[in-house]
């Protein structure tokens, strides 16, 4: 079943979280090189939308991943940097590498409310066109979408409950206490990813479940749902995200214990 890009803006579908772990959420598109893309059209770029998002950072660029693994390529000059642009309050972020243009929303403050994927999407659609209409304006070309990503971080605190107990009250895929472990301890460090077929030939999803620790030194366990997909003229980039994003949202309460659920906050 797929949605309207309309009925997913307002959500109205979906359980909602009076206080969701939700920690960031990153609307991505790949496409294809742009031959006369140089480092500065970086800076072209960045002078347009500075007033919006006035600082910037260098971050390593992302190994681009095929089904297979990861591509390996022979290059005459290295790959350029990845550039973040941050906004004013810190928590929107256009990320810019070569063939690759991610928005991220991401909390900052224990206070920050995450806006819901309607307005992050509202805000990639933005970000996207200005990014996709500078490329025309500078003659370089055309953008032309290779694979849509949509990712979604949780991060879920244990503080100083054993990871163990922690992963078990929060995910259902996890059940050390039915183990009857007689030799082995609790585990203290977990990595687990599930990997799905999406419907409707829309690519595949993944369920990365690790742990982490937060810079105020609060341990937390890290849940990454992800959709990836090839972009394909058979169904627009709003309709493929807007199908992706109730499939995250869906299976992120089968993943989870309804006991979390309540903790969160969960609406019906």
């Amino acid at each position: 079943m797929k949605m309207s890009p309309e009925k997913t803006s307002t959500e109205q579908s979906f359980h909602e979280y009076e206080k969701p772990p939700l920690s960031e959420i990153a609307v991505g598109v790949l496409y294809e090189a742009l031959p006369g893309w140089q480092s500065r059209h970086v800076g072209q770029f960045w002078a347009e939308i500075a007033k919006e998002f006035p600082e910037t950072q260098d971050q390593p660029p992302i190994l681009n991943v095929s089904d297979r693994g990861p591509r390996f390529e022979i290059l005459q000059l290295p790959p350029l940097r990845r550039t973040f642009f941050i906004s004013r309050d810190q928590n929107y972020v256009i990320q810019s590498q070569d063939s690759r243009f991610l928005v991220n929303w991401r909390k900052i403050k224990e206070t920050d409310v995450y806006p819901r994927f309607g307005a992050v999407f509202k805000e990639f659609l933005s970000a996207w066109g200005h990014f996709s209409d500078f490329v025309s304006r500078e003659k370089l070309g055309s953008v032309r979408p290779t694979k849509y990503e949509l990712t979604y971080v949780n991060h879920i605190e244990h503080a100083d409950k054993p990871l163990a107990d922690t992963v078990e009250r929060y995910v259902k895929l996890f059940s050390w206490s039915r183990l009857s472990a007689r030799f082995l301890a609790p585990p203290t460090g977990i990595n687990t990813v599930w990997t799905f077929v999406l419907p409707d030939q829309l690519g595949f999803g993944q369920a990365n479940l690790s742990q982490g620790v937060k810079s105020d030194g609060r341990g937390v366990v890290v849940l990454v749902m992800s959709c990836t997909g090839d972009a394909s003229p058979k169904l627009s980039l709003n309709d493929w995200f807007a199908t992706t994003h109730e499939w995250l949202v869906r299976g992120f309460g089968d993943l989870t214990t309804e006991t979390a659920q309540m903790e969160w906050g969960k609406r019906k």
